[in-house]
């Protein structure tokens, strides 16, 4: 008993051309970390990849959201100064891995 299967190609092609679309929009998404990365590298004189460098960030984002005042009560301000702490020892420990 003969099986045959047949590929169309043209659904094969549109996959690839969506994978490289996303791809594209990805990189193109991450040029700004890249440079944020190689700013930092050279600020602290080692070499950053992607995921230290979104550790930076966050914990920067971290230290604005618990530093500029607002009128806010104060759970929020112990929310904001957990999540500081907790972005400096993620920060740390990213920092650490290389």
């Amino acid at each position: 008993m003969e099986q045959r299967i047949t590929i169309n190609a043209e659904n094969t092609k549109d996959t690839i051309s969506k994978k490289e679309a996303i791809k594209r929009l990805t990189d193109w998404l991450m040029e700004p970390i890249d440079w944020l990365s190689e700013y930092y590298s050279g600020l602290i004189e080692e070499k950053l990849n992607r995921s230290q460098t979104l550790w930076l960030i966050n914990a920067q984002a971290a230290l604005i959201a618990a530093v500029f005042p607002a009128d806010l009560s104060l759970m929020v301000r112990v929310i904001n100064m957990l999540w500081f702490g907790w972005a400096l020892e993620k920060c740390r420990e990213a920092l650490h891995k290389q």
